[in-house]
């Protein structure tokens, strides 16, 4: 992990180390190594994130993000069948390439939405102010 420039933090249980400025985990039970990268949902912009983490995972092949029982966090899981370290020093570098093509995606969808949102919010209000003006006997400046 170090050699690829991941300072972990060895647990009990899992290992945690971070990918731009977000907590990952790594965990191993039974044959599955899962790498599961966390952050926090805005409560103001929650639906949105939940269409971007759908539109996220239906493009991407091995991530797949999940809502936290709490539904203020998020999870992207990479998981895979992997027994020995030659396999995990194969899996890690690719798993993590993943994730983070996988958050870049969905911080792309995010901005796409949030300016659809926007200009979605600009036409009702100039709509608004047409018929405003209009029912003043105004015209439109358009």
């Amino acid at each position: 992990m170090m050699e690829g420039g991941y300072y972990p933090t060895y647990e009990k249980t899992h290992i945690l180390f971070n990918i731009d400025d977000n907590t990952a985990v790594v965990e191993y039970e039974e044959g599955v190594l899962s790498i599961r990268l966390f952050f926090s949902i805005e409560e103001e912009a929650y639906d949105l994130f939940l269409e971007a983490s759908n539109a996220t995972m239906t493009e991407t092949f091995m991530v797949k993000p999940a809502v936290l029982d709490d539904m203020k966090n998020i999870m992207f899981s990479c998981e895979i069948l992997c027994d020995t370290v030659k396999e995990f020093r194969k899996f890690f570098p690719i798993g993590v390439e993943r994730l983070t093509e996988a958050v870049m995606m969905h911080k792309s969808e995010m901005k796409r939405l949030i300016l659809a949102e926007k200009v979605s919010s600009a036409a009702i209000s100039a709509s608004e102010d047409t018929y405003i003006m209009s029912s003043k006997g105004l015209k439109p400046l358009s």
